[in-house]
């Protein structure tokens, strides 16, 4: 193999390994006999390897979701079994990569006088008219009843 051909295929496995794909992927795609040979030729090539930024690699997965919508669609308005399964687990990817479907968290600190309010809000809303005294625990009954260890855990 000429130089030039081999300054041109590691420059090709340069900017394989930046769109994020692995030394064996290179290797097989360009006919390195395996990834060490991969490596040692683009870093011989660059002086450097290169090592893809996350926000890189997300701008990448991003354009290959929006691609796979489109095959999927596309299946799916021809009706071809399989599309709209193919349809959810791409969005549902795409949602995870982007942290759409990441859980919601909400704490409330509410003062004393908010916390009655919640309180009688989640209970009107619950079918009841009002908390009696009654239906209220003795939190310091019940911690009195909690048995304890002898490191005072709970058992």
């Amino acid at each position: 193999m000429r130089r030039g051909e081999a300054m041109q295929r590691a420059s090709q496995g340069w900017h394989l390994r930046v769109t994020g794909r692995t030394w064996q992927q290179i290797a097989d795609e360009l006919g390195y006999a395996n990834p060490s040979n991969a490596h040692r030729a683009v870093m011989r090539f660059a002086g450097t390897i290169p090592d893809p930024k996350p926000d890189t690699l997300r701008g990448l997965w991003r354009a290959r979701m929006e691609h796979l919508w489109n095959l999927a669609a596309r299946d799916a308005d021809a009706g071809r079994p399989g599309a709209l399964r193919a349809a959810v687990a791409v969005s549902q990817r795409a949602a995870q990569l982007d942290g759409l479907d990441a859980p919601q968290r909400f704490e409330i600190t509410p003062g004393e006088a908010d916390l009655e309010r919640l309180v009688d809000e989640i209970v009107r809303r619950a079918g009841h008219e009002e908390i009696l005294e009654a239906d209220v625990i003795d939190l310091d009954v019940v911690r009195d009843e909690i048995a304890l260890g002898e490191d005072g855990e709970p058992i």
